[in-house]
C-alpha cells in the first residue's frame, strides 16, 4: 500500500493472460524493456497518463500507449487487479 494525501491506497496487482507470452515473443527485444516498464506503471492505475477507455473493443476495456505498441487490459475494481490481455504493435492490436 502507498500513502496518498493522508490515506492509504492499495496498488493494483497485474496479471497476464496466457496469450501475452506469445505476443511478447513477436516483439523486437529493443522495445520489450520500455513495454515492461510501462506495464509496471499500471500498478498506479488510474493515476497515470497514456491510458484510454475503449468504447467498443471486443477484447479489452482499456489500452495503454507505449511508443508504437499498445497494451490492452481490463480492470477488476473490487479486487484491485489489472488483467493484461494483449500486447502488440498499434497496427495489429485493434
Amino acid at each position: 500500500m502507498k500513502k496518498y494525501g493522508g490515506e492509504f491506497k492499495k496498488m493494483f496487482d497485474i496479471r497476464y493472460a496466457k496469450s501475452v507470452k506469445k505476443d511478447l515473443n513477436k516483439i523486437d527485444k529493443k522495445h520489450l524493456e520500455s513495454i515492461k516498464k510501462s506495464i509496471e506503471v499500471l500498478k498506479k492505475f488510474p493515476d497515470i497518463s497514456n491510458i484510454k477507455k475503449l468504447s467498443a473493443h471486443p477484447l479489452a476495456d482499456y489500452r495503454l500507449k507505449t511508443g508504437d505498441y499498445r497494451v490492452l487490459f481490463d480492470v477488476c475494481w473490487d479486487e484491485q487487479i489489472i488483467f493484461v490481455l494483449k500486447i502488440g504493435h498499434r497496427k495489429e492490436v485493434y
